[in-house]
C-alpha cells in the first residue's frame, strides 16, 4: 500500500515537472513577480538573479521584463548585461530614442552603429501591422470601457443600441485580428514602446480578453492554456476567467447589454 502510495505521489510530482516544462511562461512569471519585488526592495543582486533565470525559461522574455533587467544592470553597472538587453529589444522594434539615456555607455556607440541591422531584423521577423493593430483596438476598448462606466454611474447617457454596438464592435474586431494574424502575443508583435513614458510595457491584452469576458463573449475559452504557454497572457488569467462573466447568460454582447441596460435603466 505504502509502495502504491509512493508511486503515485512520484507520478504527480513527475507529471507536474513535465507540465512546467511545456509551459515555461509559468515559471517565467513566479520569477519575474519576485524579480520585481527584489527591484522595488533595492534588493538588485537578487533581482538580477532572478531577472536572468527567467529568461532561461523561455526563448523570448517580454518586453516589460527586458525594460526591467534593463533598470537592473543600469544599477548593477552591467554593461555586457545591458548591451545584450538593449539589442533584443532593438530587434523587437524598440526604436533608438529608447536608448538615448545610454549615450554614454561603452557599448552605445557599437549599438548605433548596428542600429539598422536590428530594425530590420523586426520588419522581417514580427508584424508591425499587427502591433498598430492591436495597440488601435486596446485604445479603442479603454474609450469604450470608460463610456460604459460613465454611462452606468449616469455621467453621460447612451442608447441600448449605441452599447450593443460598441460591445460588438471591439469583440468583432478583435476575432478579425486573431482570425487573420492568430492571437497578439509579443512573438508576433514584437514590444510595446510607450514614447511619453520612455518605457517598454505590456500590452495588456489581457484586458481586451477580459472585457470581452464581461460583455457575453467567452472567446478562446478552450485555448487559454495554449496562450498562456505561448506568452500571451499571464497565468493568472487562466484561473481568472473561468470565473469572470457578465450579468447575462454568455451568448453574446447583445443579449448582455440588453440585461446591463435592464440593471441600470430598467426603472426608466
Amino acid at each position: 500500500m505504502k509502495k502504491d502510495i509512493l508511486l503515485i505521489f512520484t507520478i504527480l510530482i513527475f507529471t507536474a515537472k513535465l507540465i512546467a516544462q511545456d509551459c515555461g511562461y509559468v515559471e517565467y512569471h513566479s520569477l519575474i513577480d519576485l524579480a520585481s519585488r527584489n527591484y522595488a526592495d533595492k534588493s538588485y543582486k537578487d533581482a538580477e538573479k532572478n531577472l536572468k533565470l527567467a529568461f532561461t525559461k523561455t526563448d523570448h522574455p517580454l518586453g516589460a521584463d527586458l525594460h526591467l533587467a534593463f533598470l537592473v544592470a543600469k544599477k548593477r553597472n552591467d554593461e555586457k548585461w545591458a548591451e545584450k538587453i538593449a539589442i533584443q529589444l532593438a530587434k523587437g522594434g524598440i526604436p533608438l530614442e529608447y536608448f538615448r539615456y545610454y549615450k554614454k555607455s561603452n557599448w552605445y556607440e557599437q549599438f548605433h552603429d548596428d542600429f539598422q541591422t536590428y530594425s530590420n531584423y523586426y520588419k522581417t521577423n514580427y508584424n508591425p501591422e499587427l502591433r498598430d493593430d492591436l495597440l488601435s483596438l486596446i485604445s479603442r476598448d479603454k474609450e469604450f470601457n470608460r463610456n460604459y462606466h460613465d454611462w452606468r454611474t449616469r455621467k453621460i447617457e447612451l442608447s441600448l443600441d449605441e452599447l450593443i454596438n460598441g460591445a460588438s464592435r471591439i469583440i468583432s474586431d478583435f476575432k478579425q485580428m486573431t482570425d487573420k494574424y492568430g492571437f497578439p502575443n509579443e512573438r508576433l508583435t514584437g514590444y510595446n514602446y510607450v514614447r511619453r513614458k520612455n518605457s517598454v510595457e505590456y500590452y495588456n491584452t489581457d484586458a481586451i480578453i477580459i472585457h470581452i469576458y464581461q460583455r457575453g463573449v467567452l472567446i478562446f475559452e478552450d485555448e487559454i492554456h495554449n496562450i498562456v504557454c505561448e506568452g500571451g497572457l499571464h497565468p493568472d488569467n487562466e484561473k481568472a476567467l473561468k470565473k469572470i462573466r457578465g450579468f447575462g447568460n454568455s451568448t453574446g454582447a447583445e443579449q448582455e447589454m440588453k440585461a446591463r441596460y435592464e440593471k441600470y435603466r430598467g426603472n426608466k
